[in-house]
């Protein structure tokens, strides 16, 4: 059973983590603005990672209160 604060996290690291993959897969705009491209590229690796580590982050809130 979780304690409620650390509950919140967690479900807070969810929402955080579904709304990442939701966007997952969509496809750069081709605006014409080189830099508006690149950013939305930039934006997909950084979300990718970030995708990652929220997960890691949420294993290890999982493993915590099990102990």
């Amino acid at each position: 059973m979780y304690h409620p604060q650390v509950k919140q996290i967690a479900d807070e690291i969810d929402n955080r983590i579904g709304r990442l993959k939701a966007h997952r897969f969509d496809p750069i705009d081709v605006t014409g603005n080189h830099v508006e491209e690149l950013n939305q590229a930039v934006s997909k690796v950084i979300g990718s990672a970030l995708i990652g580590e929220l997960e890691s982050l949420r294993s290890f809130i999982d493993q915590t209160e099990k102990h």
